[in-house]
This record gives C-alpha cells, structure tokens and sequence, in this order.
C-alpha cells in the first residue's frame, strides 16, 4: 500500500524509510511488497529510484549488523537514496540537476527511519516515550509521514488515512484530555496536507473537534465517542465551500474505530504529562526516604530486643582489685628471679621452693593470669567489633547502590492522580501515593497512610481501585516504619504459584524450630522464605521467626535481598550475648518472566525440576548470626509453566535427596510430593535424634 502513495506531489518515501528501519527480515518483506506491486501496476521505471534505494539498504542489512541500529538505519537510508537517485539520474543524462533533489530527499528520509527505529527500540525495551521530550519529536515525524502516505493511498469508498488520523484524533482526545486531542489532530492534519489540499482541509477541523471532546472526561467511552462524531460533523457542515460527503464520512468512521480499539489502547505506553520527569525524581525520594525510616524502626526494635536479652542475663558482681604486694615488695625479687616471668613466656611461673612467700605468690600469679587472659579476650572483642563496623560500611555502601540503580517501575503521575481521586471520593485518608507500570505493563500501585490510620481492608481498597481503573488488581504484604505503613497493591502476572507445604516437630518438642512465610512485594513478586533455629524448641522458634520476620520487613520496604540478609545478620549478631543463630534460605519468583533467584545463609539445599532436568543448589555458607561478615548464596534460575521447586529444612537429610528427585521426575502431585518428603524424613535420617522438618513445595502453573 505504501508503494503506491504520494507526499507532496512526488512519490513517498514512506516504504524507503520503513525498510531502512526494521529488521533484515521485515526489510527483505517491505521490498517484496513494492516489487510486487510495481510488476503488478506496470510501474517498475517509474520507481527504479526507489526499488533500487531498497535493494541497497536490503544488501547493507545483510553484512552489517550496524545498519539495524537506529542511528545505522538512517544513515544506509539517505546513502542508498542518494546512490540510486545519483545512478539512475546519470544513465538518463539528469545527474546534476537532480543531485541536490535526490540528497534532501534522502536526508528526510533516512531522518524518518532513524525516527522509527529508534522509537521502535525504546518501546521493545519497555520505555514509554515522552511527547515533550526527544521521542516526542521523533514520534510527531514517523506520525505526520504515516498519516501523509496513508492519506494518499487509492483505496475505495472511504479515505482509510483519514479515518486512522481521525480515530488516533479522538484517542488522544480521550485518554489525554483536550491537550492529546490537540496535538494528535494538528499533526494528523498536517500529513493530511501534504498528501492533498483537500484532504487537508477535510482534516483541519480535527485539532477543534478534539479540543471539544476533552472536556468530557474519561470512563464515559461511547459518550466521547457520539459526541467526537457529531463534533465532526458540524464543524464540516460551517466548512461549506470545501465540504466533502466522502471525507467527512471518513472522518466521522474514524469515531467508530476509536470505539472499537479504545478497549485496547495501553495508554501507559506514552508519556503526555510534563511534569512525568520531574514526578519520577519525587519518587524517588519518597522510597529512599520510606526505606531510611524502615532501617531506623528496625535498628530500634534490635535495640529493645538486646536490651530485654542483656537485662535477663545480667549477673551481680564486682570487678575485685588487687595489689601487687608480694613480688613486688619482696626483697629476695632480683635472687629468685620470679619478677621477670612476663620476660620469661611462662603462662603460670613456677614458684621457687626457697621462697618465704610461697602460697602468696602462687595466688598473685595466678590473678596476673586471669588479667592477662581478660586482656587477650578483650583484644579479641574488639578484632570482632571492628569487622562488625566494616559490615555495617559495606551495607550501608550496598543500600546506597541499591537506591541509586535503575528501577523496574516506570512511574507514572497520571495514573496516581486517579488512584488519588479514588481513594478521595470513598472518604480514605492517606498521605501519598505511588503508582506505576511494571516492565510488563502491570499496575503497581504504593499507598502511605499514616500508623493507626487505615480506615479501609485492603481488600476493600483493592476492590475500589479494580472498578477505577478496570482491571483486577491484589494486596501484597504491608509494610510498616516508625510512622508510615505502606500498602501494596499489585497487578496480578500472568503465571502464578501453586505452594503447599508440610511440618512436623522433632521428637519431645511441643514447638517447631522451623519459620516459614510466603508474601507478595508491591509488584507482585513472589517471596517463599524458611529459616531453621539453631536446635529446637522456643528459644529456636523466636530466632527464626524474628529473621524472617526482618527480612520480609526490609525487602517489602524496598531494599534488596541481598542487603536484607545483611542486615538481619548484624541484628542477630549483637542481639545478646548467647550464642544464637538461624539459617535463611529465600526464593523470589518474577512470575511474569519466570525468572528464579535463590539467596541462602547457610540453609539446607533447594531442589528443582526446570523440564525434565533436576538441579541442587547447596549452600556451602554460615547461617545467620554466627559471624560478623554475612555470608551469602545467590543463584539464578529461569523457569518454565510446570517448573517444581521443593525447600526443606535440615531435617531432610543427604540420604533423601534421591527419593526426592524420583519423586519430581513421576507424573505426581505437588502436594502428594511435599507430603511423601515429610513423612519419609525419618526413613532416611541416620542419626538417633531426631530434628525438625519443614517442607515447602511450589509449582509454576498458567492462570
């Protein structure tokens, strides 16, 4: 169809610049369609200049891969357009003449291709191009020559580039209020005329009739869309010296098919808002801000928690004193020797059998022991003090990159103000609020009330959002800091998991060492966290559950996981002066691309099934809180629908893990599987005692 169209009264580039845009492949598909149309119209001398401008942006593609980068593509446009304008003008005899026609011809067009080979990439990587900004310029080009060729093409009935530009008129209008409907109509009007004085003129009331129809507001679809037609259509009938029954039917066809693909449209794909930039740097702060407050109310909780340990411990007494007044006073000191037994290297010197003092001496060395042993055990807490305060460094130095990286949520204000005014119209307090695309194009949305003001469920929340902006929206784990709580809501993906779990205490134990927890981020990422306590009973139960506990809070407060083991390593670490620890072992699913990282501090191993392979991933690391240095596990997996993975604490032990790949490998159930691991355990525990088993099992399945 672009073959055969016309901008300004000469051929367009439309089709040049198309196949200098896309891909070799699409490219070779682009040439193809022009020379079968030119054969089939008898027109192959007529567009020798542009078959051949085609053919050499197709051979380029073929040995270069630059020339399919944005910048390559508009380059081997214009050089092929000069080329096979400059050859063609010299076997007719027009080369000079020409040359300077053929070399602006070429610029425009090859503008035009890097134009929409750049926009085309920004979109492929989940960007949302900015109409103020450069894309905005880029995108207002590929539009104006779009809708000049479209305009053009010999189709019968109704003009089809009209009614595009008209429908994209009464989108803008529509989803970006009377401001969308300006700049879309002014733009389509402009390709209208240079495609023809007459259809130009037919477009020109475009710009006013998409100034009208924003004022009507959104949710009110089939009203936008009558009165965008009856808009039309009057402003037509005051054009009476330039009225056209076919254009204007165009035109007014152009409502209909915004009716029919509004439904469609995915406005979060551009940006019209101009103060989108500046929004995003808000944003940012807010998190950076929401994450300094959660670190602080951790570090207080910490602080409440040792005190509470260190006042139950502490034991009356007093440092005793005494004075060197055996040696030291003696006046046989320089015949005995005993004076220089630190110079000597004796732990305890031997007393000599003439000494007049004997027993005394004996008991003055001894305490000079007991001090010397202090000394090297406070040299020793301080060595661990000191890499204590190099982790602390190091966390802070991985929270500050963490804030500082790339996020995965494109924010967008516009959608913020309609979850604003949402919450407003139901009487709910809060006191911002946050919201976004997914790289995959899901809604995520943050709410900050302040503690003890939520006067709605989160249910209740979710279902009033889910009616605003129709779609299906779920609650992921709230977060609380010194004086915020956040809420998360969230655009479900498109897979989801299936978990099941199964526990069973060690023998004697009325309480289960093991924790586990299963939460949701704000976007939707999925979280299955265990942790084992050292031995078994409460005291082992209260360390797991407060690592979990801390960990869930920190990462549903923005930080990494990575840097959340940290931290809640340094809290276990300083929380009392008895000897504590608990192992962490995490999975966090992206369930929209199926992406897998396991992070593990000392855990027992994660068995998986990705297809028809078995993997174990151990972790050869200390658990939490035995060490000042965190040590961590961190792996990657991508998964697929039906993927299984099984976690288990160390009550599973080696001698099961083949029962347990044979149980993955069958055609069972994920639940019957959790179930056989747990009831199995103590088949293959070698040892007499046994210890607490907790296992959990998920699956990858399809909504």
């Amino acid at each position: 169809m672009l073959s055969g169209t016309t901008i300004a009264g000469i051929a367009s580039f439309a089709d040049i610049s198309l196949t200098g845009a896309v891909s070799l492949s699409n490219a070779a598909a682009a040439f193809s369609g022009a020379l079968v149309r030119c054969v089939l119209t008898n027109s192959v001398g007529k567009c020798i200049v542009k078959l051949g401008a085609m053919a050499v942006i197709l051979i380029a593609k073929m040995f270069s891969r630059i020339f399919s980068q944005p910048v390559g593509c508009g380059a081997v446009t214009t050089a092929a357009i000069i080329l096979s304008g400059s050859a063609i003008s010299a076997l007719i005899g027009e080369f000079p003449e020409k040359l300077i026609f053929y070399s602006l011809y070429g610029v425009i067009s090859g503008f035009t291709a890097y134009s929409a080979a750049a926009l085309y990439d920004e979109i492929s990587a989940g960007k949302a191009p900015e109409f103020h900004g450069s894309s905005g310029y880029m995108l207002g080009v590929v539009y104006i020559v779009a809708s000049a060729s479209i305009c053009s093409a010999e189709l019968p009935f109704i003009n089809v580039g009209l009614a595009l530009i008209s429908a994209v008129t009464a989108a803008g209008a529509y989803f970006y209020s009377g401001f969308g409907g300006v700049i879309c109509g002014a733009l389509g009007a402009s390709g209208a005329f240079l495609a023809s004085a007459e259809i130009g003129t037919a477009a020109a009331i475009l710009p006013a009739a998409g100034l009208l129809t924003g004022f009507i507001g959104r949710n009110r679809l089939f009203l936008s869309a009558s009165f965008y037609s009856f808009f039309c259509f009057f402003l037509s009938l005051l054009m009476v010296e330039s009225y056209h029954f076919g254009l204007t039917v165009s035109i007014i066809c152009g409502g209909g098919v915004f009716l029919a693909a509004a439904p469609h449209f995915k406005e979060k794909r551009f940006m019209m808002h101009i103060g989108e930039r500046e929004n995003l740097a808000d944003s940012m702060a807010i998190k950076n801000a929401f994450l300094s407050d959660v670190i602080e109310a951790v570090r207080c909780d910490s602080g409440k928690i040792s005190a509470a340990l260190i006042a139950a411990q502490r034991e009356k007494g007093a440092d005793e004193k005494y004075d060197n007044n055996v040696c030291g006073v003696c006046y046989r000191r320089g015949i005995c020797g005993s004076g220089q037994w630190e110079a000597s290297g004796e732990l305890i010197p031997v007393v000599p059998d003439d000494c007049v003092r004997k027993k005394e001496a004996a008991e003055e060395f001894e305490r000079l022991f007991r001090l010397r042993t202090a000394q090297r055990l406070m040299e020793l807490r301080y060595s661990g003090e000191r890499r204590f305060l190099s982790e602390q460094f190091r966390i802070i130095s991985d929270i500050i990159r963490d804030t500082g990286r790339k996020d995965t949520v494109r924010y967008s204000r516009s959608l913020a103000v309609r979850v604003e005014n949402a919450l407003k119209n139901h009487d709910i307090k809060f006191q911002r609020v946050m919201a976004g695309y997914t790289l995959s194009d899901r809604i995520t949305v943050e709410i900050f009330f302040s503690s003890g003001e939520i006067a709605e469920s989160a249910e209740r929340i979710c279902g009033i959002l889910s009616d605003t902006l129709e779609v299906r929206l779920l609650s992921a784990a709230s977060v609380s800091s010194a004086n915020e709580l956040k809420m998360g809501i969230y655009q479900p993906p498109e897979y989801e998991l299936e978990i099941h779990s199964a526990a069973k205490c060690a023998a004697g134990c009325g309480i289960s060492g093991d924790s586990s927890s299963v939460f949701t981020d704000s976007t939707g990422r999925q979280y299955i966290v265990l942790s084992d306590g050292m031995g078994s009973g409460k005291t082992a139960a209260v360390d797991s559950h407060m690592v979990i506990g801390i960990f869930r809070r920190l990462v549903c407060g923005g930080m990494k996981p990575e840097s959340a083991v940290r931290v809640v390593n340094s809290v276990m670490v300083t929380k009392s002066r008895e000897e504590s620890f608990a192992t962490l072992d995490a999975v966090i699913i992206d369930l929209e691309s199926c992406m897998a990282v396991s992070v593990k501090s000392g855990a027992a191993p994660t068995i998986i099934r990705r297809g028809n392979d078995v993997i174990k991933l151990s972790s050869p690391v200390f658990p939490i809180g035995i060490v000042e240095e965190a040590e961590l596990f961190v792996s990657e997996q991508k998964l697929s629908e039906g993927d299984m993975i099984i976690m288990f604490s160390d009550g599973i032990t080696e001698n099961a893990y083949l029962f347990i790949k044979e149980l993955l490998l069958g055609d069972g159930d994920i639940r019957e599987i959790v179930r056989e691991i747990a009831l199995k355990a103590e088949v293959f525990n070698p040892a007499s005692r046994t210890d607490d088993v907790t296992v959990i099992g998920m699956k990858i399945v399809k909504k």
